[in-house]
């Protein structure tokens, strides 16, 4: 089973809808409703399945931690929210002890980590530098 296609279980057994819908601005979104919530895909506006499942988990990532935003709470910044839904993300694409053992088996290449979890080169990116605290990170055989 895919990543995607575990994503899209989780959301299922969560009772999360999600649509494939044509969006003039937006390429996924989730929404609160209720007492769930619904993520909007635009396939249209997907770059490959590795695009489609950072998306789907990022969106997730916003319902699972209840990450919404709104005008009405000031304090709760747009930026807080979409940093929690990142992490959700990429603790669920990326685990920790996943990638140092990918690392450690000789892969250091950022594409070929990508590859391997599936998911794209900026997000790997972005998941080693939530990780370690370091940007531009130098792969080794380890981490």
């Amino acid at each position: 089973m895919t990543q995607r296609e575990k994503l899209r279980a989780l959301a299922r057994a969560q009772e999360i809808d999600i649509y494939e819908t044509p969006m003039k601005k937006a390429e996924a979104l989730a929404a609160q409703v209720g007492d769930t919530c619904a993520i909007a895909l635009d396939p249209a506006m997907l770059r490959s399945q590795a695009d489609e499942t950072v998306k789907l988990a990022h969106e997730l990532g916003h319902c699972m931690r209840g990450a919404f935003y709104t005008e009405l709470c000031p304090l709760e910044t747009r930026g807080r929210h979409e940093h929690r839904a990142n992490v959700w993300a990429a603790r669920r694409l990326i685990p920790w002890p996943q990638l140092r053992a990918a690392v450690a088996a000789g892969l250091t290449d950022p594409w070929e980590l990508a590859e391997h979890f599936g998911v794209t080169e900026s997000f790997l990116n972005w998941t080693v530098a939530y990780y370690t605290g370091q940007k531009g990170y130098r792969f080794t055989n380890e981490l």
